[in-house]
């Protein structure tokens, strides 16, 4: 088993993916090129409970469905770091079993495999192999929200 893949998918990035508000149907439509490019993967798709307000208001109860069908995990209320902990995590216990595990997120997580989204006219391709590693020491991996804090003015 140590050669199948386990590819772990941030739903909320696949889905805002270049938009200005988050789609399911993209999410999905994303998710369906996956499965044809890597039909052998295992594939876990992971998303903040956020997400679900971020979506226009026809999409919510599509969502719901997602989350009673299993198709899509969102990261516990209070999880450890939220759902970059989760995400990393998940990752790491795939490792554990042996799976290759590749990442897809726009957030910085350090010891993971991340791989490349991107969208050729409508075909979603997803790079496998062309991954990026970010070590613990950089500082980019270790800010939870995937870069620098940022603190917000008071007024």
């Amino acid at each position: 088993m140590a050669d199948r893949n386990l590819v772990l998918v941030d739903a909320g990035m696949v889905a805002g993916f270049r938009r200005p508000a988050p789609s399911l149907a993209q999410l999905h439509q994303a998710l369906v090129h996956l499965h044809r490019q890597h039909p052998d993967a295992l594939v876990a798709v992971v998303a903040d409970p956020s997400l679900k307000w971020d979506l226009g208001k026809a999409d919510e109860p599509l969502f719901e469905g997602d989350i009673i069908a299993g198709a899509v995990v969102c990261a516990p209320a209070g999880a450890l770091d939220g759902t970059v902990g989760f995400l990393t995590r998940a990752a790491e216990r795939g490792i554990a079993d042996g799976h290759n595990v590749v990442v897809f997120t726009d957030r910085a997580l350090a010891g993971v495999a991340l791989g490349r989204l991107r969208n050729d006219g409508g075909r979603w391709l997803w790079d496998l192999d062309a991954t990026r590693t970010l070590d613990a020491d950089d500082p980019a991996a270790s800010a939870p929200s995937g870069g620098p804090r940022r603190r917000r003015r008071s007024r």
